[in-house]
This record gives structure tokens, C-alpha cells and sequence, in this order.
């Protein structure tokens, strides 16, 4: 049986269509598929129907972006803040994890304009005015608008005399016009996959930037709150990341799981279907699926 736990479509950041990706992975002989766009579950329907169609097994799937401390490094490097990503996989209420995730992406465009508030009051200057020039930075886009585009637009209209000076000042964290992002915690995020019905699956935990010693803490800190798996390295990566992993992944007790990450043609070394093989005492995650729900 072939197996694909990790890919996305154009409902997040990939270049096909749900219904395509499906039929990809169909061609490469793909048996079990995950859809696990980023944040959202509006592909699934689509993904679904065009799977049912080519006699395959889709499995619900999601990859969250958590926010996550990693501490334990040297001098300046004591701590540090990640975006994480935790794939969930198999859950059943896809209600619920809609209604989170949603939230999420409200709170993201809101964010800016609560920060424009804040400004606006702040600098006495016309809140409308402000927004729309912050706007116009961010593409005209409101779920974009970063602290960088605020910066820039405070520094153009001269406010502050540098871009870093509006950080100093009002954006940096806890600051006068600071306005903290609504993200879920690494904790949070497994959370809501096992109360969805779920299984939470560490994503591809060598491309965070990290050291071994911390891809190794990462994947501790993982299984200590209660996540399922850990996906295992992609076929390119060198033989000795595989090897650390599947030591971290024996050692906290993890079970395995296998994904492409496929993206389509932005990332055409990606391909679907490509994916490690486990090694002979990993369990996969998908001897957990409840298969009479799909």
C-alpha cells in the first residue's frame, strides 16, 4: 500500500487544484492520501469526491502553524520562538476544527487594524487615513498586514525616524501600540487535533533552522504533550538526520509517518508519492486511522 500523509493544493500554498492534486497522486499509484493544506480544510470536499472517483482512501488532514519556545541554547540563543507545524490527520469533527481555525485567520486580519487603532490614538492622527496607507504596504491585503508594513509606513510618514524606531517605540512586543497574535500553541494545536477526533503529527522536523541538539528537543517536547508521530526526513536529506530522528522518534515512544510535502510546480523537487520508508520497528500512524469513517 502507498501512502502520501503530507501535501498541499491552491487552498493554501501549493499550485494545484484539490481535485488534481488527487488525481497526481492517483498517477504515482498513491493508495492512501492526506490533504494537509495549511490552516484550512477547504479542499477536502473537492479532494474527496475526485478520490471516492479514483477508488483511493482520503484521510482528513490539516498542518497548523503553532507558535512554539524552544529553550535551552547559549548566550543570546537561550530561547527561541518557532513557528511549528503539527499535521493533523484522521480527525472527524471538521466542524469544530473549521470554527478554530477560522477564528484564527479573523484574529490575523484584525490584528493590524487593532494595532492601527492604537496608533492612531497614540500619534493623534486619523485613524482611516493611517489604515488605508498600511493597507496599500500590506497589497491591499488586511490578512498580510505585519508589524513591518506598520513600521515602514510610521518611518514614510515620518512619525519615527527610522523603521526601527517604530519598533523601539510602539510595535515591538508589549510596547505602547503592541497587539499580541492569536496563535495556538504547540500544546494548543495537539489539543484540538486529539479533540477533533485526530491524530497530531510533528511536520518534517529538520526544516525548522534548528540544531540537532534542538531537532532533538523539538521532538521530546512533541511527545511530552501528547503528540502521536513524527514524520520521518524526506528520501534527499542525509542518511545521519534520518538516523537522529528515528532514535528521537524510538526513544519518546513516537509512531512514524510519511508525507511528500508535495506543493506542485513552485516546489518540483516535491514530487507526490515520494516518500522515506519506514524501518522495520517503526509503527505508522495510519495503523491508528478509524478507516469506517472515510
Amino acid at each position: 500500500m502507498k501512502i502520501d500523509l503530507h501535501c498541499h493544493s491552491t487552498c493554501s500554498d501549493g499550485t494545484y487544484a484539490p481535485a488534481d492534486v488527487v488525481q497526481r497522486a492517483h498517477a504515482a499509484g498513491v493508495d492512501v492520501l492526506a490533504l494537509t493544506d495549511h490552516d484550512t480544510l477547504l479542499g477536502i470536499d473537492e479532494a474527496r469526491a475526485t478520490a471516492t472517483a479514483c477508488g483511493m482512501t482520503l484521510i482528513n488532514g490539516v498542518e497548523i502553524s503553532c507558535e512554539h519556545t524552544l529553550t535551552g541554547g547559549y548566550g543570546k540563543n537561550k530561547s527561541t520562538n518557532k513557528i511549528i507545524h503539527i499535521v493533523g490527520l484522521d480527525f472527524t469533527d471538521l466542524d469544530k476544527m473549521h470554527a478554530t481555525l477560522q477564528q484564527l485567520q479573523d484574529s490575523r486580519a484584525t490584528r493590524g487594524q487593532r494595532i492601527t487603532e492604537k496608533l492612531s490614538e497614540l500619534l493623534d492622527t486619523d485613524y482611516e487615513e493611517l489604515w488605508q496607507a498600511i493597507l496599500d504596504k500590506a497589497g491591499g491585503n488586511s490578512q498580510a498586514v505585519g508589524r513591518a508594513h506598520i513600521g515602514q509606513v510610521l518611518f514614510e510618514r515620518g512619525d519615527v525616524k527610522t523603521v526601527q524606531k517604530a519598533f523601539d517605540k510602539y510595535l515591538a512586543d508589549n510596547k505602547a501600540a503592541y497587539v499580541a497574535i492569536d496563535a495556538l500553541s504547540m500544546a494548543r494545536g495537539i489539543e484540538l487535533i486529539h479533540a477533533c477526533g485526530g491524530k497530531a503529527v510533528l511536520a518534517h522536523p529538520t526544516r525548522y533552522q534548528l540544531s540537532a541538539t534542538r531537532v532533538r528537543k523539538l521532538i521530546a517536547e512533541f511527545a511530552e504533550l501528547g503528540g502521536d508521530a513524527c514524520e520521518l526526513p524526506a528520501t534527499s536529506e542525509p542518511i545521519s538526520t534520518r538516523r537522529m530522528v528515528d532514535r528521537s522518534i524510538a526513544e519518546h515512544g513516537l509512531m512514524a509517518s510519511i508525507g511528500s510535502d508535495f506543493h506542485g510546480s513552485n516546489m518540483p523537487w516535491r514530487r507526490i508519492g515520494d516518500v522515506p520508508t519506514l524501518s522495520t520497528e517503526q509503527r505508522g500512524v495510519w495503523q491508528l486511522f478509524q478507516h469506517s469513517n472515510h
